[in-house]
């Protein structure tokens, strides 16, 4: 991993970047887990629970 980011305007968050050797079976692994947050679809706010939209 490289060092954290930070990132500016947002205090305690910040960004980190994970690195591996190609064809490793670390990047074998983070392939994997891209390919898994890439294809799901994030929830409209309505189906979250606990998050209420009002419209006025």
């Amino acid at each position: 991993m490289r060092e954290p980011e930070p990132i500016p305007g947002d205090p305690g968050q910040a960004l980190c970047v994970y690195l591996a050797e190609p064809g490793s079976p670390t990047a074998g692994a983070l392939r994997l887990l891209s390919s898994r947050a890439a294809s799901r679809t994030p929830p409209r706010p309505r189906d979250r629970p606990g998050l209420e939209v009002s419209l006025l």
